[in-house]
């Protein structure tokens, strides 16, 4: 499987200055349509017909370990956050219209659950279907990725049962106490792209509404070279060999 195309020398001063400034970046329609749709067969295979939220999707299907180590994205990862990114995991939203085993996900910070030095865990989101308000695309709160750790309240997100497999989902996240000042934005954005998140970026997704129209998204978790996180009792986090 190629990597893919573009690299980080594509990466403009401006945008990384809207990272900056903002906490999250948008690159549009950077997988090419085909390596989507090979993408959403493989998370089909997979699922076998059980579509929920899939933790370290990577690690059952070698396509997606190849996207989790993709040296372009890698490399465009490295460019923002200013140093090497190594692989720790991913989950896997299927996100299919009427799903009774998705509940969306809270406005919530990604650094309550992995516990890393300010700065250091990254998150990159690819999106294999078209996402707008209509199928519940991400909506962040620009800005609040300056807040560091915010108060939030401690809440369950999953429930399994004996072989592991997940049969109960609540909304993601631990939700947070939001000051004033600080307005939610949902996104819009085409099939391949990729959404580059801070991990103290408040941020959520509504359950999907649309009654005809999935919005499959993996997020690939990162974090910097030689900086601790927590494994996680569920997400089991470890370090991948990015090469």
């Amino acid at each position: 499987m190629a990597d893919a195309t573009r690299t980080a020398e594509q990466m403009t001063s401006r945008q990384l200055e809207f990272y900056a400034e903002n906490g999250y970046l948008l690159v549009g329609e950077f997988l090419p349509a085909e390596r989507c749709d090979l993408l959403v067969q493989e998370a089909d295979r997979v699922a076998a017909g059980h579509y929920t939220n899939m933790l370290n999707l990577h690690d059952r299907s070698q396509h997606f370990h190849q996207l989790l180590t993709d040296k372009g994205i890698l490399a465009l990862a490295d460019t923002i956050q200013k140093a090497r990114m190594i692989p720790i995991g991913s989950i896997f939203f299927f996100c299919k219209p009427g799903n009774d085993l998705e509940s969306g996900s809270v406005p919530h910070q990604d650094n309550y659950s992995v516990k890393s030095p300010p700065g250091s865990y990254f998150v990159c989101g690819v999106a294999l279907d078209d996402a707008d308000d209509s199928n519940g695309s991400l909506v962040v709160y620009p800005g609040t990725h300056r807040l560091g750790d915010l108060p939030n309240e401690p809440s369950k997100n999953f429930e399994f049962d004996e072989t592991g497999r997940i049969t109960k989902v609540y909304p993601i996240g631990n939700p947070v106490t939001l000051p004033a000042g600080y307005a939610p934005l949902q996104l819009k954005y085409p099939r391949g792209s990729l959404i580059f998140l801070h991990a103290h970026l408040v941020h959520g997704a509504p359950k999907n509404p649309s009654p005809t129209k999935w919005r499959r998204k993996m997020y690939m978790h990162y974090i910097k070279d030689g900086d601790p996180f927590w494994p996680g009792w569920n997400a089991r986090r470890r370090l991948i060999d990015r090469d």
